[in-house]
């Protein structure tokens, strides 16, 4: 249960009817500011208790506190209903300046001395708590800045930027915002997202924005290598790499282009030789490098707000998700959340990168890893003429689409075998359409068989497809080939042909009501009985006999 506060006044329980707030969402995403927007109509008793940028905003679930800020935006409706959006306290970190500055020491000692900096300038309702650091916190960290920016801005790009990981604000027994700097997240969820049992809707995302074919690995600085040279050049793999500095995954340059990683990423601070060096950027490049990263957004009923003794889902939660043929179980970390507190089973989530995608995968899974290390060269090998390719591959892909009228769950297992002139294709595919007033279940099996032969291609299909359909006035049973459909109407099963709204008792081919059926036209090939006797043919004749009981 949520409940929403103005500093002590109470805004919202959905245990007091008067207490009440309209479209109440809180949005939190993974190392940026949450926020919060609602509207308070005239009848709520604290209606007048918010104002801008003074008022604390407190968000509690099952009276733990969720959310802390302040409001930025307000507005008025025509019927005079309230409306505001509120920042989350990780916002107060854009309040400070961080003044041109030169810094040489470790990632801990640096996010600690951003905080310190925040916080001895902003008033104490404004300031943070510095927490936990497990992101590299002895790593070596020289950095300067001759830019006054905010220390929002700084610790994005200094730290955020560079070595990833997870801004987790908290709260201590005071209700002062407390931030950690963690390498992980911070807890796994005992409650799992399983297809068929709290799933609701799902996309999975792929995004190349971050997949790289080459990169130049640098080490450590080459006075720190050599106490009798005075340069601040860093180590590269030249002397193990024939004189070349890069690295190229041939395989994935010839699908994808030569795409250079930024040296940040592939700067290995403490590595002092060029052959471990190469080393470990091949394994970078070959791994993390040429991945596609997958997220996962998706609608799910928290089942806590079902049962309190199921454990909710948490913001920066590891969770196992399960979701059939659509991707094999595993687990992501909840890196996204809208929450509607007056409606938690609405509540979308999305779940953020944490491993290489499929597709990243099938795109070089005929390959060992020693043969993709082995590929990782110096030397970009173009103009090769592939003679021949067979390729097997059995993919497994189930999506789910939404529009404003329609929600389609698609289940499709493909196989494909590809050879030099000849392909052959077998899909059986389910479908569940959900529109307004109708869901429709479409079950189809193809066969399609291709040949090319001297450039001419012909394909031949053979489909079935079948369907149960759910309308307002009943269900509908049918199938493509077919011209005969059933619809079970209250207590009337029809068969007709046709359209099924306009089926009727006065034009459908048979049904049954009430225990007895309707039929113009009757054909009975043995026999006909009723009861104990029975219409029999015998010797050319038809009979009508008492049958043996």
């Amino acid at each position: 249960m949520f409940a929403v506060f103005s500093d002590n006044a109470l805004l919202y329980d959905p245990r007091l009817p008067e207490y009440v707030l309209t479209d109440p969402v809180l949005t939190l995403e993974k190392n940026e500011p949450a926020s919060l927007s609602f509207g308070i109509p005239d009848t709520n008793p604290n209606s007048g208790a918010v104002t801008r940028l003074q008022s604390r905003i407190k968000v509690y679930r099952d009276g733990r506190l969720l959310f802390l800020g302040r409001v930025i935006e307000d507005g008025v409706g025509l019927k005079h209903q309230k409306s505001y959006v509120a920042e989350g306290a990780l916002a107060y970190l854009l309040d400070s300046v961080q003044r041109p500055f030169s810094f040489d020491g470790t990632v801990a000692a640096f996010f600690t001395q951003l905080i310190a900096t925040h916080n001895a300038q902003v008033n104490e309702q404004q300031q943070i708590i510095a927490g936990s650091i497990t992101v590299e916190p002895d790593a070596a960290l020289t950095v300067s800045s001759e830019e006054y920016a905010s220390i929002w801005a700084v610790l994005k790009e200094q730290l955020i930027d560079v070595y990833g990981g997870y801004l987790v604000l908290t709260f201590n027994a005071d209700e002062q915002p407390v931030l950690s700097y963690l390498a992980e997240p911070p807890d796994t969820a005992t409650q799992r997202i399983t297809f068929g049992e709290n799933l609701v809707d799902l996309a999975v995302n792929r995004n190349a924005d971050e997949t790289y074919t080459a990169c130049i690995p640098l080490g450590a600085t080459l006075k720190e290598i050599d106490e009798n040279v005075d340069s601040d050049e860093r180590l590269t793999i030249a002397d193990a790499n024939g004189g070349l500095d890069y690295l190229i995954d041939t395989e994935s340059a010839a699908l994808y282009g030569v795409i250079y990683a930024p040296t940040e990423l592939t700067t290995f601070e403490d590595e002092k030789n060029a052959t471990y060096l190469m080393q470990r950027g091949r394994a970078w490049l070959s791994t993390i490098g040429t991945r596609l990263k997958e997220s996962i957004s998706l609608t799910a009923v928290d089942l806590h707000n079902v049962s309190a003794d199921v454990e909710a889902f948490s913001f920066l939660d590891r969770v196992i998700v399960s979701c059939g043929d659509i991707c094999p179980e595993s687990e992501f970390v909840l890196s996204g959340m809208e929450i509607p507190l007056n409606n938690p089973s609405g509540t979308s989530i999305t779940l953020g990168d944490s491993r290489p995608s499929l597709i990243g995968d099938n795109a070089t899974q005929n390959a060992s890893a020693a043969k993709r290390l082995e590929s990782i060269e110096a030397d970009y090998v173009t103009g090769q003429e592939v003679m021949t390719i067979t390729a097997e591959q059995i993919a497994n892909n189930t999506t789910i689409l939404q529009s404003a009228q329609q929600i389609i769950l698609s289940a499709l297992e493909d196989y494909v075998k590809t050879s030099d002139y000849n392909a052959f294709q077998s899909s059986i595919q389910t479908s569940l359409s959900i529109m307004a007033g109708t869901i429709e279940a479409n079950f189809t099996e193809t066969t399609s068989e291709i040949s090319s032969m001297n450039g001419d291609v012909s394909q031949q299909f053979e489909t079935i497809c079948s369907f149960i359909r759910l309308i307002s006035s009943g269900i509908v049973i049918g199938e493509s080939s077919s011209n005969i459909k059933l619809k079970l109407e209250n207590d009337i099963l029809y068969f007709f042909t046709g359209e099924e709204d306009t089926v009727s008792t006065e034009n459908a081919l048979a049904y049954f009501s009430a225990g007895k059926l309707y039929v113009n036209n009757v054909e009975i090939l043995t026999s006909m009985r009723i009861g104990p006797f029975a219409w029999v043919p015998e010797s050319d004749n038809l009979n009508f006999k008492l049958m043996e009981t």
